[in-house]
């Protein structure tokens, strides 16, 4: 069933607005390159919504996206966009993330289409405008609603002080710390509210399937090495609404944008849960035939280069995408099957197929 508001009602909605840093100093070439970019990624952190529980409002350099069910929604929405960002490493490439809780009103563009009206997405707008790149903020009211429902999600916001538009509004805002180390509250962050008492939210809800929790706790750990400490949020969540352990482990994974990383992750949630691959996904020729060594789980470690090798492969690509090239060769190392493999998604991150091809073509030279 929609959940999206009926047409001229002002409704109570998370909206979080999207804005592509420096997009309109680029030149238009590059503007095109970034804008596809952008919405790639937009539908890779969108793909788990449905299109009847969500309103996308392209604003030109960035999107406005409003949630008007689970407020859950903008926050996991938000760390899969920063996350795929970080695994992607577009060269010259950034986001900065305001998210609101607020009021909007649904109307009528002049194509036909449902656009977004209201101060709801204005602060969210203002909000973004105060985030660095990369950077997710929030406003005092999402905070409120969302620190209350579990301790974990308290844990996620970091409080960064008053800060104050053009129109000389004043707004609260914290910062999200989705993925890598997080710091320290600061002294002076105001206490979250507590969690009303008859608020038990779906924590205290049953799930349909009794998952182990010292195997849901293993399974966090695992996809917190993937996309940081929200990990834990994600398997809880997945764990109340999941049907069968096949469907936690789909479920779990959505959260990893890069196909390679969420491979291998895949193989080891399975061999945790000890489910098997389906049969069906794999076409009756190829079950006959001998599955391929990287295909075996475990195999993937066997593909363990030199340190020096590795350092002469970050300066080749740090010359097509900058520094971020150090946090690409380490990530893409953990999950690469083999020698060709490795190679050829490092190679995907440089845009000009001519230089792609050049990197390529350095790598396979040098001697591991």
């Amino acid at each position: 069933m929609s959940i999206v508001p009926n047409m001229n009602r002002t409704v109570i909605c998370s909206i979080v607005f999207v804005d592509i840093v420096e997009y309109s100093k680029k030149t238009v070439a590059r503007q095109l390159a970034m804008k596809g970019w952008f919405n790639d990624l937009l539908s890779e952190a969108l793909k788990h919504v449905a299109q009847t529980d969500r309103i996308i409002l392209d604003t030109g350099d960035g999107a406005a996206i409003c949630f008007p069910g689970d407020p859950e929604d903008a926050l996991f929405m938000t760390n899969s966009l920063k996350v795929a960002i970080a695994e992607h490493a577009y060269p010259e490439f950034a986001l900065r993330v305001g998210v609101n809780l607020g009021p909007i009103k649904v109307v009528t563009d002049i194509n036909g289409r449902p656009n977004i009206l209201g101060d709801g997405i204005n602060v969210a707008q203002r909000v973004m405008s105060f985030a660095e790149p990369n950077q997710i903020l929030v406003s005092r009211s999402y905070y409120d609603v969302v620190s209350c429902l579990s301790e974990e999600y308290a844990q996620l916001f970091r409080y960064r002080g008053m800060h104050q538009d053009k129109h000389v509004r004043e707004h609260e805002v914290y910062e999200v710390s989705v993925s890598g180390e997080q710091d320290a509250p600061a002294a002076d962050a105001p206490r979250a509210p507590a969690a009303p008492s008859g608020a038990a939210i779906a924590e205290d809800v049953p799930p349909e399937v009794e998952f182990d929790r010292a195997v849901l706790k293993a399974l966090a750990r695992r996809l917190a090495d993937e996309i940081g400490p929200i990990a834990p949020l994600i398997v809880n969540r997945a764990a109340k609404r999941a049907t069968d352990a096949q469907a936690l482990v789909h479920a779990i994974t959505d959260a990893i944008p890069l196909p390679a990383r969420r491979k291998a992750f895949v193989a080891d949630a399975r061999a945790m849960l000890g489910v098997e691959a389906p049969a069906a996904q794999a076409p009756a020729a190829a079950q006959e035939a001998p599955a391929p060594a990287q295909e075996a789980p475990g195999l993937a470690a066997a593909f363990d280069p030199d340190p020096q090798w590795l350092a002469q492969v970050e300066a080749l690509l740090a010359k097509d995408i900058g520094p971020i090239a150090k946090i690409l060769v380490k990530k893409v190392h953990k999950a690469a099957a083999s020698r060709e493999a490795f190679i050829a998604e490092l190679g995907a991150s440089i845009d000009k197929e001519d230089e792609r091809a050049a990197f390529c073509a350095a790598v396979e030279t040098l001697k591991s």
